[in-house]
């Protein structure tokens, strides 16, 4: 079984693979300074989004050529967009679904 998906955030006009990996985690603790287990706040769930961006284009075999500051700028007029939609994966990735509501029958 493959846990470590890639997945797929939307936004504005791009489109960033995703993935969760022992890199990614490294990596955001490095730029974070903080546990990957304790984050919290948008500044933190940005960084991490970052860090999968960068794990994520990797497994793709794509080059990820952005500073954190040139992500910001690439994200930055897409607050909402960016929050709702890096959660979804998240919550994909982590097993609690497509992040959707799911009706009942």
């Amino acid at each position: 079984m493959k846990l470590l998906t890639l997945q797929k955030v939307k936004v504005g006009p791009n489109e960033f693979s995703v993935k969760v990996t022992n890199r990614a985690m490294i990596n955001y603790e490095k730029l974070s300074g903080s546990s990957v287990i304790t984050f919290e706040g948008t500044e933190k769930l940005i960084q991490f989004f970052y860090c999968t961006a960068q794990a994520g284009a990797r497994a793709d075999g794509k080059e990820f050529n952005y500073s954190f500051e040139e992500f910001l700028d690439v994200i930055d007029d897409y607050y909402s967009e960016t929050l709702t939609n890096f959660s979804q994966a998240l919550m994909a990735e982590m097993g609690g679904g497509d992040g959707k509501k799911q009706t009942k029958e």
